[in-house]
């Protein structure tokens, strides 16, 4: 099993952590009500084996976040060499795992704190190998729209 510690919060969902190759760390995961377990580590197992195609889609996409963000409010953009290089301004915060409307599809939905919007942090979520929503935390649904033409989602 992927998620350790699991248990039964307040709101009837099972909680737990796992571990975040990418970002060598262990996150909070909640998962919904009408979710399962087995559910949870594929999508978990999902995320530790992203291609770094992807890797790199997510990296670029939360650059173009941090730097309108930064511009926007008068700081001076952020250089990168490579768009890895986002990564050590991130940390994952909690990884959600949605009701699966496919259970043989993983669905990434993470919450993220990002060192440029402390107020909002981050969203990315990744569905059907594409990256879908890169931008503030709204809790955008995973299985909706995404909000993919809007400003304010940079994927």
């Amino acid at each position: 099993m992927v998620i350790k510690n699991l248990k039964t919060n307040e709101y009837s969902e099972l909680e737990g952590e796992a571990y975040l190759e990418l970002f060598d760390l262990n996150i909070k995961v909640y998962i919904d009500q009408e979710s399962d377990i087995e559910y949870a580590d594929l999508c978990i197992t999902y995320f530790n084996s992203l291609s770094e195609g992807l890797i790199d889609e997510i990296c670029k996409a939360s650059i173009r976040y941090c730097n309108e963000f930064l511009d926007d409010i008068g700081e001076d953009i952020k250089e990168f060499s490579k768009s890895t290089d986002v990564l050590p301004l991130i940390t994952p915060n909690t990884f959600y795992i949605p009701h699966p409307k496919n259970k043989n599809e993983p669905v990434i939905d993470l919450e993220l704190i990002c060192s440029w919007e402390e107020e909002h942090g981050m969203e990315w979520i990744i569905r059907d190998g594409k990256v879908m929503y890169v931008g503030p935390y709204n809790g955008v649904n995973p299985y909706g729209d995404c909000d993919i033409e809007e400003d304010w989602n940079y994927a």
